[in-house]
């Protein structure tokens, strides 16, 4: 006798259910792909994974993506300070944003590749933010180290040899008064942190962008001039000043009136007295 095993409809329905969370799933990552960048209107798929931003990558209702360079000039330059929401959907505050290298591996908690001297992840605080920048892959890990402070300058748009500073626990580590290279010091640090899944990055940085040094050059030139206008109508308002421009306008009016009645008084003797012909 041979038997005929038929799945049971509860199977069926749970494999179906499976491909059905498949299929939406590979739907919402290609529609996600196919979608937009809001800021410079190309296809995210088009968008290098490095100069890519991935918008609070944990939360469900977001993980939305667009260019990392103008997300960063979003959050930092227009309104520094204030609160953004995410540009896409326009409802979840912007608290992290990872770029396209990064994310994955932020979510497993991984701070580096299959190779240590690869893909490594640096992660920081940078105003409200929380950034997870991945470095280039390279099969030097000499090299892989020394790029991680000109990734973080690069990205933020801050000098890295003027200004910024990196603290940790409260310490300045960054720059270094022995002139050391701190990479490898905030890799281990950013990886320790990556791989707790702690909710703060330990390291800080604190530095002015490039961008808001020259704006507040233009405002202070304007100010500058502003002030220059004030300082002269205020000296123009002084007592000895008001004397001197007032003494100035009345010998002024003098000798202008003195003129005046001269000419006049020419004017009249010539008509009353005009000068007499000789006769030849």
């Amino acid at each position: 006798f041979f038997f005929c095993f038929l799945p049971s409809s509860s199977s069926l329905s749970t494999e179906s259910n499976k491909v059905e969370s498949q299929t939406i799933a590979m739907t919402t990552s290609s529609s996600a792909d196919a979608a937009l960048c809001p800021y410079t209107l190309k296809p995210i798929s088009s968008i290098d994974k490095s100069e890519l931003a991935v918008i609070n990558p944990e939360e469900s209702e977001c993980g939305h993506k667009c260019s990392l360079p103008h997300l960063i000039s979003y959050i930092h330059d227009a309104s520094a300070g204030s609160t953004h929401s995410c540009p896409i959907c326009l409802q979840s505050k912007v608290t992290v944003v990872c770029d396209g290298n990064a994310a994955d591996r932020v979510l497993r908690g991984e701070p580096h590749g299959e190779n240590d001297a690869q893909e490594r992840v640096v992660c920081l605080r940078y105003g409200p933010i929380h950034y997870y920048l991945s470095l280039q892959s390279t099969s030097s890990r000499i090299t892989a180290t020394s790029c991680a402070l000109s990734r973080i300058g690069v990205v933020l748009g801050v000098d890295i040899k003027h200004g910024m500073k990196i603290i940790h626990n409260g310490k300045i580590i960054y720059p270094d008064k022995t002139n050391n290279d701190v990479s490898e010091k905030i890799l281990s640090i950013s990886s320790l942190d990556i791989a707790k899944k702690r909710k703060k990055p330990s390291l800080v940085v604190i530095g002015i962008r490039k961008r808001q040094l020259y704006s507040q050059g233009s405002k202070s030139n304007a100010a500058a001039g502003v002030q220059g206008v004030i300082f002269a109508i205020v000296g123009m308002l002084t007592p000895g000043a008001l004397w001197s421009n007032m003494s100035r306008g009345i010998g002024w009016t003098i000798n202008t009136s003195k003129s005046l009645l001269g000419a006049l008084y020419l004017f009249a003797k010539s008509m009353l007295y005009p000068p007499q012909h000789r006769d030849e």
